[in-house]
């Protein structure tokens, strides 16, 4: 491609990303466990409130074994991003019941963060490590959503790939996620994640929109 066609290519991106943020936009993903099948339901909605944008999640997954709850998980996120930086997070995971609260708020040129890890200073670029818009997951830092632990992982574009959603075909790049956090995440032309894959004791656990 000329580069002047791949400098429009790149304008238009941008371009239908800054206009999806302007109106609220919600999005529901099926939750797929490798063994277990379908065990949940993701949500999340984004909408622009002046400077910032908001992110919120909620999600509910069980894993019937011989019809016994073996685990039960409850999730809601709150994130605040101006600038593309995280200013405001507050996380509850209740896991068979008992809660893990992590909250994190910009403090100058550090984003502090309480969790069961206890208090980190983390470098101002940190995000949190379920994805949420494009510009997040391109960092270098990471806390965990559950903990508040600081992670370390290489994000690395790997190229565009189409993504079957029911009876339609979305055009997503994919990003590998490498280090203390292992996943691959897709992303459509809005900047918004399509589908999410990470692995837990071995099983792939895939988030797909519905």
């Amino acid at each position: 491609m000329a580069p002047r066609a791949c400098l429009f290519a790149f304008l238009l991106v941008l371009s239908a990303e800054a206009h999806a943020l302007d109106t609220r936009a919600s999005y529901r993903y099926r939750i797929h466990h490798q063994i277990f099948g379908d065990i949940g339901e993701h949500r999340m909605a984004v909408a622009r409130r002046g400077d910032a944008i908001v992110v919120e999640h909620t999600a509910e997954l069980a894993v019937e074994i011989l019809e016994f709850t073996a685990f039960h998980r409850r999730t809601r996120f709150r994130e605040v991003w101006r600038d593309d930086r995280l200013i405001e997070f507050d996380g509850l995971i209740e896991d068979n019941g008992e809660p893990f609260p992590v909250s994190a708020r910009a403090e100058g040129d550090r984003l502090v963060i309480d969790g069961s890890a206890g208090r980190i200073e983390a470098p101002p670029g940190t995000t949190p490590s379920e994805p949420s818009l494009e510009f997040a997951i391109r960092r270098e830092w990471f806390f965990d959503s559950k903990t508040g632990e600081l992670l370390n992982a290489t994000v690395t574009p790997a190229g565009r790939e189409p993504l079957k959603l029911g009876d339609r075909v979305v055009d997503a790049i994919k990003y590998e996620v490498t280090g203390d956090l292992e996943q691959q995440v897709w992303f459509d032309a809005t900047g918004a994640w399509v589908q999410w894959r990470l692995w837990r004791q071995g099983a792939a656990i895939t988030l797909v929109r519905e």
